[in-house]
């Protein structure tokens, strides 16, 4: 799974890629994203989370858990567009549309940030990366191995 900042306007939209949807063969550090998410926004100047599903049937059900447990711990505007029905059950079963609305496309969703929370989508977007895919956290395996083979020893030097 990717997620992708883009800029629409001045705005910044996260688009799903590639989810892994159902598929646990398929699913592999998708609660990573959330933190991924996390570190992204308190190293910018954005103040809001907004997420186009692009229309994907399903999506990894982790995955939208953790970005709800995100939206409560943060306490910043978080929207979802392109939400398909699978994920919309899920969302309505956790209630997390009575706090926040789902949109059919970010236009929309953009403009509900503009219309309600003034100046959100003005934030400065000098410095930021648009087109490429956010990391997620490395798997910690991935750590210890680095450490084993000497790298971080020589990286400190």
């Amino acid at each position: 799974m990717d997620l992708v900042p883009e800029n629409l306007g001045g705005a910044v939209v996260f688009n799903l890629n590639s989810s892994c949807g159902a598929s646990k063969a398929l699913c592999g550090n998708c609660g990573d994203f959330a933190v991924a998410i996390h570190n992204w926004l308190m190293n910018t100047d954005v103040r809001y989370v907004l997420l186009d599903f692009q229309d994907e049937k399903e999506v990894c059900g982790v995955f939208l858990e953790e970005l709800m447990q995100l939206a409560k711990r943060l306490r910043v505007p978080f929207l979802f567009a392109g939400v398909m029905e699978k994920p919309r059950r899920m969302l309505e079963a956790y209630d997390f549309t009575r706090r926040w609305p789902l949109f059919v496309t970010p236009e929309e969703a953009v403009s509900y940030l503009d219309e309600h929370f003034p100046g959100t989508t003005k934030a400065s977007l000098e410095g930021l990366t648009f087109g490429v895919a956010i990391a997620s956290s490395r798997p910690r395996n991935g750590v210890a191995a680095e450490i084993e083979s000497g790298d971080a020893a020589e990286a400190v030097e």
